[in-house]
């Protein structure tokens, strides 16, 4: 096991929202060329002495609604009176990302005009993404430079309220006199909105929280729509279809430069509104309240994590720097590092007090799909639409049981690109890992997209995982790498056999004050129990396979539906084969002690020692230990016995009986299964 924790700094991907055709109106074509445009990553601090930046101009474009003064900039503006340096971030998706579709034109403006004013500019625009993950990123990516001024653009990019709540409370939680600016860009279509004098509705949920909040808010694109119905303007084609209009973009999205001025001048008249807006104050700083959140708060616990500041990995791992490797440089920009595998079964584990974590990565070619184990079980995902953006929601019912980092991007490309798995709020140890199973990438590329994955077949046949960092809202708790996690084929047949108890259960319903036996498989193979304790009213729910924390685990369907007087617990007999230590058996023991003792005080807990077997001999010392622990603590408990069946199944001479076991040397014969009948037959009621 490698402790990640001592590799050096690690910035990691994660994986980009999936874009739906039905949530921007724009064609799948138009997507897939968005995206091909998305595919790396910009420096966060960035200068522009190096670049040649058209000098726009207020114009005399006037709507009065284009731009909402509300409390306006007065730390700014306090600042550039003052003559102080002034530290400006831009966050947002790739219209900030992109150099000439506003950003730029806005900061050579704001140079031109404060021109007395040393600024700083940071770009921390990422592409395909929306205000849940500027929640997530906004403190490593922005507020760690002590930003003076932000303009926050997500209004394409999922504009998600909850989401730019918490980046609000965040930012003013962290410095009050921090200026926060909304700006709303727009898409395909939706100047036909301002036209018709409406505002479009992502927008108007945006601005609730501007008004809440007192945050001024300009509307990028008002010019750009009167433009368009005076047939000046070309929203979305060629130059050379534009025919001496001018053209906004390409994409229906993305400016082109002219498209950017356009912008940009927004943000210029925006400005120059706000500083001679009565509530704005050139003399002094002042804060920004907080008050109740107008949604909720739990997006103020978003934050991203370098992997080797949360997490464990084992020895498959490895840490990559980015500037070094051809594919992945560029995304140096945001990641230093990330931390890959392409082993199969490769896996990490963190722990965390919440309700949601996910993944930043980078997908490409090679990347293959990642199992995800939350409290010691495979879960099902399940892509859900929480108040508008897409996440998984993970259950044990329905979904899918492994999470695809391979998207139809990915043909001969590589991209950054986050998911989100949201949970129950509560304590949990999560495990990643990389699946057996291999993604069926012909299929999800299509047939347009065949090409380069026909040609080098190779380079496909991976399950690569390039990790950034880790999503996590709530607080991270330690957690070292889990031992023993099953493999998914093995929970698979798990499911299934206590689906089976599940049915048998609803045909039959089992009588209250029963006798409930479980554990792994010498349990569950005990077919004759019922007729050796005959008249008493005992039930069978071992499963084979399982361990202590398995049986943990799975205790709500294996134990908690039922209103036992006395539960038989066997385990630690597979805790041997994973070779845990007597201490390690003997901590998972108690904590499944406490676990029943709280939610059926009232039951006798008869532990049943670990058996001896002929497949185990080699184990001998380490299961007496093991038993003699568990002995040890059961005995100190009330209304708790220990059941010793080791002893028993030895001669005299300390040899075990061949005709106890089974040709596999682990799991009992019928005469086997006769002396543990006479040893539980002490305990039964």
């Amino acid at each position: 096991m490698i402790e990640i924790r001592q590799l050096g700094t690690m910035i990691a991907g994660m994986v980009l929202m999936i874009v739906f055709p039905c949530a921007y109106g724009q064609s799948q074509a138009d997507l897939d060329k968005i995206a091909a445009s998305q595919a790396g990553a910009s420096p966060l601090v960035y200068a522009t002495a190096d670049k040649e930046i058209p000098l726009i101009q207020p114009g005399s474009y006037y709507n009065e609604k284009e731009c909402t003064v509300r409390k306006g900039l007065p730390n700014f503006y306090s600042k550039i009176e003052n003559g102080q340096e002034i530290t400006v971030a831009f966050i947002g998706g790739s219209i900030t990302q992109g150099d000439y579709c506003y950003r730029l034109q806005t900061t050579r403006y704001m140079e031109n005009t404060f021109s007395n004013t040393r600024f700083k500019w940071i770009n921390a625009g990422v592409s395909g993404t929306g205000t849940d993950l500027g929640a997530f990123r906004i403190r490593e990516q922005v507020l760690q430079y002590k930003p003076d001024l932000i303009f926050i653009e997500f209004a394409v990019n999922g504009g998600y309220p909850d989401g730019m709540e918490g980046m609000i409370r965040k930012i003013i939680k962290g410095n009050p006199q921090t200026d926060i600016c909304l700006i709303y860009t727009i898409y395909t279509n939706q100047t036909a909105i301002y036209q018709k004098g409406d505002v479009p509705q992502v927008i108007k949920r945006l601005e609730d929280i501007a008004e809440h909040y007192q945050l001024p808010s300009i509307h990028l694109g008002m010019e750009a729509a009167a433009l368009e119905k005076a047939g000046k303007l070309l929203w979305k084609g060629a130059g050379e279809v534009a025919a001496g209009k001018i053209l906004f973009s390409n994409d229906g999205v993305h400016p082109v430069t002219d498209g950017g001025n356009l912008y940009a001048s927004a943000i210029a008249r925006g400005l120059e509104k706000i500083r001679k807006g009565k509530n704005t104050s050139l003399s002094s700083s002042q804060a920004h309240m907080l008050p109740e959140p107008l949604i909720g708060s739990e997006w103020e616990e978003a934050e991203m994590y370098i992997p080797s500041q949360i997490a464990s990995f084992d020895k498959s791992w490895k840490e990559v720097d980015t500037s070094e490797n051809p594919s992945l440089k560029k995304f140096s920009g945001w990641f230093d590092t990330v931390i890959t595998s392409s082993k199969e079964g490769a896996s990490f584990s963190f722990g965390f007090e919440g309700d949601m974590l996910g993944l930043f990565d980078i997908g490409g070619p090679e990347v293959g799909q990642v199992e995800v184990l939350v409290d010691g079980k495979f879960v099902q995902l399940k892509e859900v639409g929480t108040k508008g953006f897409h996440l998984y929601e993970a259950n044990d019912r329905i979904g899918n049981y492994t999470l695809n980092r391979f998207n139809s991007w990915c043909n001969n490309r590589y991209r950054g690109q986050y998911d989100v798995i949201k949970l129950e709020k509560g304590v949990h140890q999560v495990t990643i890992r990389i699946s057996s199973e291999k993604a069926d990438k012909k299929k999800i590329l299509g047939n347009k997209q065949r090409e380069d994955i026909t040609a080098h077949p190779e380079k496909y046949d991976q399950s690569a995982i390039y990790l950034g960092r880790i999503l996590l809202r709530g607080k991270p708790i330690p957690c070292e790498w889990i031992k023993g996690v099953p493999k998914l084929a093995q929970q698979l047949k798990w499911d299934q056999k206590m689906r089976r108890y599940e049915k048998a259960d609803s045909i039959n319903p089992p009588a209250k004050n029963l006798i409930l036996f479980v554990g792994s498989s010498t349990m569950e193979n005990w077919k004759s129990l019922a007729d050796d304790f005959p008249g008493k009213p005992v039930l069978n729910r071992g499963v084979s396979g399982t361990k202590t924390i398995d049986l943990i685990n799975y205790k709500d369907r294996l134990i908690s539906p039922y209103h036992p007087k006395q539960i038989f617990v066997y385990e630690g007999d597979n805790d041997i084969g994973y070779k845990w230590t007597p201490d390690e058996i003997l901590a998972q023991i108690k904590r499944l002690f406490f676990i029943l003792r709280k939610e059926k005080p009232e039951a006798e807990i008869i532990f049943i020692s670990i058996k001896p077997s002929v497949r185990r001999l080699k184990d001998k010392e380490r299961i007496e230990q093991t038993n003699a622990l568990i002995k040890e603590f059961a005995e100190q408990q009330v209304n708790t016995a220990y059941a010793d069946v080791y002893h028993p199944m030895f001669t005299a001479k300390g040899e075990l009986f061949p005709e106890h076991y089974r040709e596999d040397g682990l799991h009992l014969t019928a005469e086997g299964y006769a002396v543990w009948k006479e040893v539980i037959s002490k305990y039964i009621k």
